[in-house]
């Protein structure tokens, strides 16, 4: 069952902007509640994210609620022909949920806690239809919508691919040889859900959800293993301080001591160094970017949990600022930064004022909804030498790229928002890219949940008022 608070303290904070944000914190010093003043017109960024908000509920986590991308027959967008993104569909229904929750903590909104209760709802579908104890599916819906048939198209040679013919979940397929990416954006949804929502049954869901995949991933070692007995081919392998940040979601929706157990393991001085070596982020800048969405998705509730450990917090804080955020610092993503400004301990008001400016720039340049697929090329930029030092290494020993990834030229500097590729979530990708793929497609459009997980979390953190 969860656990009950051990404590309430209501704090008042007046943060740069002139906002005020109460804090009920409730065990662990995570923020239970917030208000901001709601009571200025909206700004073109609240105007932004609004509209944003009202698209992805309209057309992207159709069916049970788990996030897609969509195609539609023509440019005026009214009918969908095909669904795209099934899987990595785990992680970013997470990720909407968190941004939903966090809605839901600025305004109130009851849509934006209904957006909760069903996409949280849908991932705990991703756990209970693969039919494996605690083992989650990147992606779950009926197999009878239209929409899926390309997803479904030779399903039958696909060994990650599942059709279910009986059972509660008859008429469901789903994809699996899930990663640890994917479990990032279930575990970071059931933490911001499980603060946000007050109905009983549904906490308990979540508490016993988490416990069954945590119970699961402990009993195999910290290795995701699939249906087939066998550890997945994609990430299976769960790096230590994920096993951290879940391991604290576990024991902030269950009260499960062995979870809590799991962290002050690992949060022992003797690790420290083992912890520095696991959390080298500078590589992630040149190769595999998307490796810095997730250590800042886990970094987020790491460090918002983990504040009853003082010792073990403010070394979290120094790990994340010096190693997993200075790869990106003030590097126009306006995501990372609206982590860096919630969790990081930032007291200086300079600092706060410097990256809250980039914010509002980079969110700023983001697209109006509908996010169409748009074609991009960066305007010129002085190179980064080390990674034209990188790829010249790779083209004499192209093994390489299979130990670290491709890596290719970049900028030195990282572009505006403006001039990043077009992508489905646009802030784990390369914002030092200085040649883009893909054409104008109007009629494929991304969901923005980017733009809404930077811009809600920045709201219910009290970066950004109404009224910008």
């Amino acid at each position: 069952m969860p656990k009950p608070c051990r404590f309430h303290v209501l704090v008042t904070l007046i943060l740069a902007g002139g906002l005020v944000l109460t804090l009920s914190c409730c065990h662990g010093g995570t923020s239970d509640s917030a208000s901001a003043d709601e009571s200025s017109p909206p700004g073109p960024l609240r105007l932004k994210a609004e509209a944003h908000d009202r698209w992805l509920e309209q057309w992207h986590t159709p069916n049970y609620g788990s996030h897609l991308h969509v195609k539609f027959t023509d440019e005026s967008r009214t009918e969908v022909e095909r669904y795209h993104g099934h899987g990595d569909s785990c992680i970013w229904t997470g990720t909407y949920v968190t941004s939903q929750a966090n809605r839901y903590r600025v305004t109130a909104d009851p849509q934006a806690l209904a957006n909760v209760v069903r996409s949280v709802s849908a991932l705990s579908r991703h756990l209970h239809v693969t039919g494996r104890e605690g083992f989650i599916a990147r992606y779950v819906g009926p197999a009878g919508d239209p929409g899926h048939a390309g997803e479904l198209a030779g399903c039958e040679e696909d060994e990650n691919c599942h059709r279910v013919e009986s059972g509660p979940y008859a008429g469901d397929f789903w994809k699996g040889n899930t990663s640890r990416d994917q479990y990032t954006g279930w575990f970071m949804s059931m933490a911001f859900a499980y603060d946000v929502i007050r109905d009983e049954e549904l906490r308990s869901r979540i508490a016993a959800d988490v416990t069954e995949v945590l119970d699961r991933l402990i009993a195999d070692n910290w290795w995701i293993i699939d249906v087939d007995g066998e550890p997945t081919t994609k990430a299976p392998n769960v790096l230590s301080t994920m096993q951290m940040t879940w391991a604290l979601v576990g024991y902030h929706v269950s009260g499960e001591e062995r979870f809590l157990q799991v962290f002050l393991d690992w949060a022992v001085p003797e690790k420290q160094t083992q912890l520095k070596l696991s959390n080298i982020a500078f590589l992630n800048r040149y190769a595999q970017h998307y490796g810095l969405n997730l250590a800042h998705s886990n970094f987020l509730n790491l460090l918002r949990l983990s504040r009853d450990y003082p010792e073990a917090h403010d070394f979290l804080v120094t790990l994340f600022r010096e190693q997993t955020h200075r790869v990106v610092d003030l590097q126009h993503n306006p995501w990372y930064t609206a982590i860096y400004l919630a969790v990081g301990d930032i007291a200086d008001p300079e600092v706060i004022r410097e990256h809250k400016d980039q914010v509002i720039l980079d969110l700023t340049d983001f697209p109006e909804a509908p996010k169409v697929r748009y074609a991009m090329e960066p305007p010129p930029a002085r190179l980064d030498p080390f990674s034209v030092w990188l790829h010249e290494l790779q083209q004499e020993l192209p093994w390489l790229s299979e130990i670290m990834g491709t890596v290719r030229p970049q900028a030195a500097e990282a572009y505006r928002v403006k001039y990043h590729c077009s992508s489905g979530f646009i802030f784990q990708r390369n914002m030092w890219a200085i040649c883009c793929s893909g054409e104008d497609d109007p009629s494929y459009v991304n969901s923005g949940h980017d733009y809404l997980a930077a811009y809600w979390l920045a709201s219910a953190f009290g970066i950004l008022e109404k009224s910008l």
